[in-house]
């Protein structure tokens, strides 16, 4: 579900499709905001991974959280310019 609406936004406003990178970078992200969503009623083991305890508000909180800022740490290494 989450392919067949990426590709629709990046159809209809280009605007998104420049900015994940053209076409292909529109089904990654199609393919993974699908997969999160599709997961997200067993997405509180990855916060049970994290924090070892058995509270499912905590550890859904933490598994949502967690893959924006994996995602956001590699944008920041991205931006950080080591050779200058």
């Amino acid at each position: 579900m989450g392919l067949v609406g990426t590709l629709m936004a990046a159809n209809f406003w280009p605007e998104i499709r420049n900015s994940v990178g053209g076409w292909s970078g529109a089904i990654l992200w199609g393919v993974a905001l699908g997969g999160m969503f599709g997961s997200v009623g067993h997405i509180y083991t990855i916060g049970k991974f994290v924090t070892k305890s058995n509270n499912r508000l905590i550890n859904s909180s933490i598994g949502l959280l967690l893959p924006f800022a994996i995602i956001a740490m590699l944008l920041i290494l991205m931006n950080i310019n080591v050779f200058n």
